[in-house]
């Protein structure tokens, strides 16, 4: 087994520990254990072989002999019986949210429940909210997230699919009788959550082509194989489909397995209403001649249309907007580019939950060729989180004052994820916010608050004179639970009036928020931060994803705050609170007790 998977192992046998009422100190042992070898950075069959293993902080004798033989042989005595402790289908349950091991191991042995059906049927009998510690809402929670659990099943986050994807396109790519291969489907467009994995590929020896495919590592499943369409599960779950074609059917095949099925439907409409004919394999004209497709650009050129952008293609307007662009001589205009990207804010590290120091991420940082990095650890309510004391801000403000001076390229900004207090108020007195660079403004708890209640909070947050972003606006984690009840488009609108960012938060389980309101965003003139939410130095590669829903929002290099040049961006940060104390906004003015 690889690290990763130890790391998941791990975790799972906490979880069954608790479930089954072990010691708490066992259960701790392996939730520690998990947690130190994910923060640990190395070579982990190295440290094996070498028998080195409890020399990670966190890790003992036990728990490095089961980690040295899922590592060698990928099986442990241990971990098997551990396993054997309680029925394999609750773990099941956990993937509910709101359910964690004491909750499932009282419904197992109170009500005997085995699986998410019974579980569903007992809390439509209303025998949950019986029990000792649970309520009402508790069996309306967990209602939802198995109808959550149901609507997601099948789908797989942009990042991950996206690992998946890479490893069959660079397959393909290495074999000699592909012309092209590119991804297509949702992922090509940026969807934030994936169903299948599609690719193209041209040849004239489809046979190779296949082979390659099929020699790709990480297949759990051939499902189906054919001269034009091969389908495969991978490993992670996730079925991948290959459309194989001759070159002369490259680009249309590409355009048609982009999708989306709305866009290419309006499309085909535009040909037919020419009396021509467009499918995956050409374009025809009314005397049933095809016309010559080099590429997908040459398609919407004949259609009369300028070529719109795959993350464009949802059948949102963007056809019209294409055939006016083209009418008028102009081009689409330039989305914003990863390559653009000068720095980020809203970083974690070992201050509060981030899995590296802060040394390390901005170290890395600086590697990247960024001019600007904020670190934004977790405030003082979010104690779960090992949240800041004011006195820990302070400290946190001597180091990054010494790591200024070693790393006087890169602009280091102190800020905080300051939570969002029921009341509307933030974490810190005012004269504490205000020695911060900035402060993302979030909501982490009493998420169930009503609709109007949580958006007033928020719009009490959003005036708030030291709110710099508006982080993670709906709180909602793709594929476990939606974002609370708000009134968007009011919420929006008071952070245009008080010129406070909006965060497009790049972690691969947000992406929040939701690129489906990136026209509302243009039009009210609102600036976007795509922050990573990074607690890990890899979680800076996260700012990829962002891009590609800023992409799939609209948005220019203008529009996306963390791609301008350092002086501007630096005035940009000051904006909110600029505004709030001219004389004129004062009056009346609310601060933090």
């Amino acid at each position: 087994m690889n690290k990763s998977e130890i790391i998941q192992l791990l975790a799972e046998c906490g979880q069954i520990l608790e479930i089954s009422g072990a010691s708490p100190f066992r259960v701790r042992a392996f939730q520690q254990g998990s947690r130190a070898l994910e923060n640990w950075q190395g070579d982990l069959d190295q440290l094996v072989e070498e028998d080195q293993v409890t020399s990670i902080r966190g890790i003992g004798k036990g728990l490095s002999s089961i980690i040295r033989d899922l590592a060698t042989s990928g099986v442990s005595e241990e971990e098997a019986e551990i396993r054997a402790l309680v029925p394999e289908s609750l773990l099941e349950l956990l993937r509910i949210p709101g359910l964690g091991p004491k909750k499932v191991r009282a419904i197992h042995q109170e009500l005997g429940i085995l699986t998410i059906e019974e579980l569903e049927a007992a809390c439509f009998q209303q025998q949950i909210r019986e029990l000792a510690g649970f309520a009402e809402r508790t069996e309306n929670v967990i209602l939802k997230g198995i109808k959550n659990l149901r609507r997601f099943a099948g789908r797989s986050l942009l990042s991950v699919s996206g690992l998946v994807a890479t490893r069959f396109l660079q397959s393909l790519q290495r074999c000699p009788a592909v012309d092209q291969v590119e991804l297509a489907g949702s992922l090509r467009r940026s969807r934030e959550t994936v169903g299948d994995i599609d690719l193209v590929a041209s040849t004239e020896n489809s046979l190779l082509v296949r082979q390659a495919f099929l020699a790709t590592e990480g297949i759990r499943e051939v499902e189906s194989e054919g001269e034009t369409k091969s389908r495969v599960q991978s490993e992670e779950g996730i079925g991948v489909d290959l459309r194989v074609v001759t070159p002369e059917q490259f680009a249309t095949a590409l355009q048609h397995f982009t999708g989306s099925r709305e866009h290419n439907t309006s499309l085909r409409q535009r040909a037919r209403d020419r009396g021509w004919k467009l499918n995956e394999y050409g374009l025809w004209d009314a005397a049933d001649q095809p016309l010559e497709t080099a590429d997908e650009e040459s398609i919407y050129e004949h259609l009369e249309l300028v070529s719109i952008p795959p993350e464009q293609r949802e059948d949102l307007g963007e056809i019209e907007r294409a055939e006016q662009l083209f009418s008028d001589g102009q081009e689409w205009p330039d989305l914003v580019e990863f390559e653009q990207i000068q720095g980020t804010l809203h970083c974690h590290s070992t201050w509060s939950d981030g899995k590296a120091t802060l040394r390390e991420m901005v170290q890395s940082a600086a590697e990247r060729g960024w001019k600007y990095y904020g670190t934004a650890d977790h405030s003082r309510t979010a104690a779960y989180a090992g949240g800041l004391t004011i006195d820990q801000l302070h400290q946190q403000r001597l180091e990054i004052d010494q790591l200024r001076q070693e790393f006087p390229e890169l602009t280091i900004l102190h800020g905080i994820e300051s939570d969002i207090l029921t009341d509307g108020s933030l974490d810190y007195p005012d004269e504490v916010l205000a020695e911060l660079d900035y402060v993302v403004a979030s909501v982490h708890s009493n998420f169930s608050l009503a609709r109007q209640q949580q958006t007033d909070r928020i719009e009490r947050a959003l005036r708030n004179r030291y709110t710099t972003v508006w982080g993670h606006p709906t709180g909602r984690l793709l594929l476990q639970r939606d974002g609370y009840e708000l009134d968007m488009v009011h919420l929006l609108k008071v952070a245009a009036e008080e010129g406070v960012i909006v965060e497009l938060n790049a972690n691969p389980r947000r992406l929040d928020v939701d690129w489906r309101w990136g026209r509302t965003i243009q039009e009210l003139g609102i600036d976007i931060g795509i922050h990573p939410d990074a607690h890990s130095i890899a979680g800076l590669d996260d700012i990829e994803h962002g891009v590609g829903i800023a992409r799939k929002m609209g948005l220019s290099c203008q529009q996306v705050t963390n791609t301008w040049d350092l002086d501007l961006y630096i005035q940009r940060l000051s904006v909110h609170r600029e505004q709030a104390a001219a004389p004129e906004n004062r009056v009346g003015e609310s601060t933090n007790e």
